[in-house]
């Protein structure tokens, strides 16, 4: 009987285990996307001040 209880919160345990490692994994995908994001939209402003100072120090 004691052991049976002690198998039901180990299943117990391992079932909130997995459960914060699934909510870090989204989260993690989310916080990725959020830096490649940023990192594309910093090198798209870079490339636009890049391009119009060319092309204004050429007229």
């Amino acid at each position: 009987m004691e052991t049976e209880k002690e198998v039901q919160e180990i299943k117990e345990r391992l079932t909130n285990v997995e459960n914060q490692l699934q909510q870090k994994r989204r989260s993690s995908g989310l916080l990725q996307f959020l830096i490649g994001f940023v990192v594309v939209f910093l090198l798209l402003l870079i490339s636009i001040g890049v391009i119009h100072f060319i092309s204004s120090s050429s007229s």
